[in-house]
């Protein structure tokens, strides 16, 4: 994959990431004041927050990390800010 093909897919990545902001704005003003109102403030909407920016893999944040950073020999979210074993990079 080329340096253009992954700047594409980051930036779709981020298109995504910020349609799913829109979606927490929309699930919010629908539920306000509504009797789902705390169901959507307590189930959906960590979930979705999840899915944006968590420190899973699985998160939209570190797939665009992976993608940045791809060919390394981990990816930059799983190295620990304080390890020996990273003591000589400059991330």
């Amino acid at each position: 994959m080329d340096d253009d093909e992954i700047r594409r897919r980051v930036a779709a990545l981020q298109e995504a990431a910020g349609k799913l902001d829109e979606c927490m704005e929309l699930v919010e003003s629908a539920t306000r004041m509504s009797p789902v109102s705390r169901r959507a403030q307590e189930k959906l909407l960590p979930r979705l927050r999840e899915c944006r920016d968590s420190v899973e893999a699985d998160s939209i944040a570190n797939i665009i990390k992976d993608l940045e950073h791809l060919g390394e020999d981990h990816p930059v979210w799983t190295r620990p800010l304080t390890s020996v074993k990273y003591i000589d990079r400059r991330d």
